[in-house]
C-alpha cells in the first residue's frame, strides 16, 4: 500500500518540493543545503532574513491520564 500511494505522490507531483525526510534521495542534508542556500541568496540580493524554529520533537507523544 505505501509503495502504491508513494508512487502515486511521486508521479504526479502531489507533494511540494520542499518536502524532506522520507522521499528517496531528499533528506535532512538536502533540507540543511536548501535552508542554507536560499538564506545565502537573500542575503546576497540584500534582502532581510528571518527565521522561526520550534521545536516539535515532543509533539505527538501522547499521555496516559489515570483517573
Amino acid at each position: 500500500m505505501f509503495k502504491r500511494l508513494e508512487q502515486h505522490l511521486e508521479s504526479n507531483n502531489i507533494l511540494a518540493t520542499e518536502q524532506f525526510g522520507f522521499r528517496k534521495g531528499v533528506h535532512i542534508g538536502s533540507a540543511i543545503f536548501t535552508l542554507t542556500d536560499n538564506i545565502l541568496t537573500s542575503l546576497n540580493q540584500r534582502q532581510q532574513v528571518g527565521g522561526i524554529f520550534c521545536n516539535l520533537t515532543k509533539a505527538f507523544v501522547s499521555t496516559t491520564l489515570f483517573f
